[in-house]
């Protein structure tokens, strides 16, 4: 059964939940559930209705997405204010927050209150494509949506097509996102093409050359010039090291940087199972850092002092 028609279920069984999470990395198909199941909850049916809530037009109904790194508190306190209201329209209340792992932490605890004692008849849905950033404690107050991964190899495919991008740049920005108009946008910010010849060097560094990897943090970041391509930058390190750990289990097919398989079955035999797995927990750590606004110089500086070669 797909995700959907399990949701549909539940409201024509009555069994809302006062939350979702729904969890994947095919942003299409979720945020698309999340509109549909939204409209079945507001509208029952009514096309006019149904029109309002797809415009985002719809007094009940409130939609909260970013393009930039960072959901600001300021949003979600606009957002929180709008759900204590009685609705106008219809018998409840939706919320959708998408990119939910970009909430400030203040913002996140701002829906952690909220979740916690929320009106009657306010429904949450939160999306996220990276569900291990987010709280544990909001984590526990949701119903979880599980949405079956989109092969990486047809997003890649996908976005290959489009005229300014190499499969290369596809694949670096698969580590990163599952939007097309989000990969779009990041190609048009940056030259992706040297960026990811800078990430493989550095990663390389990392390893071979820490002190080199370092001074090489300058150069990353020169290339990485915003907060968007700094996590860009992380997505693609941590790809580079899940490569690695592919090639130490033999699933070569689910390598990012396919290029560098001979390396990644010469290097894997240097490093241990432990050390892999230490060294993709200091980039996820890095990504929450860099999330929170840390500096992202330090952030880097980080796992090249973290990381031993």
């Amino acid at each position: 059964m797909k995700e959907i028609d399990q949701l549909l279920k539940a409201y024509e069984n009555q069994k809302l939940s006062h939350a979702y999470l729904f969890e994947g990395d095919d942003m299409e198909a979720m945020t698309s559930a999340a509109m549909t199941f939204s409209t079945r909850i507001l509208c029952h049916g009514d096309t006019q209705c149904e029109a309002k809530v797809n415009a985002h037009n719809h007094p009940d109904f409130h939609y909260v997405k970013t393009d930039e790194t960072t959901i600001k508190k300021e949003r979600i306190e606009q957002l929180v204010h709008h759900m204590n209201q009685l609705p106008i329209e219809s018998d409840y209340k939706v919320y959708v927050i998408q990119d939910f792992e970009r909430l400030t932490v203040q913002g996140e605890n701002s829906i952690l209150k909220f979740l916690e004692e929320p009106p009657s008849k306010t429904i949450a849905i939160l999306i996220s494509s990276k569900p291990e950033q987010i709280l544990d404690t909001i984590h526990s107050r949701c119903q979880h949506v599980y949405f079956k991964p989109m092969r990486r190899q047809t997003f890649v495919a996908r976005l290959a097509e489009h005229e300014t991008i190499t499969k290369p740049v596809a694949e670096l920005l698969s580590t990163y996102t599952t939007q097309f108009e989000e990969a779009l946008q990041l190609n048009e910010e940056a030259d992706l093409s040297a960026l990811r010849k800078v990430i493989l060097q550095w990663c390389d560094r990392l390893l071979r050359q820490r002190e080199m990897a370092l001074i090489g943090i300058v150069e990353l970041l020169k290339q990485a010039k915003n907060r968007r391509l700094q996590l860009l930058t992380l997505a693609g390190i941590n790809a580079y090291f899940q490569d690695m750990m592919y090639a130490k289990l033999g699933m070569t097919s689910r390598m990012t940087f396919s290029e560098l398989q001979s390396y990644y079955e010469t290097g894997a035999q240097q490093l241990s199972y432990h050390h892999l797995t230490y060294i993709i927990e200091q980039i996820t750590e890095a990504h929450k850092k860099l999330n929170q606004n840390v500096n992202p110089t330090l952030v880097f500086e980080q796992i090249a002092i973290k990381v031993k070669g």
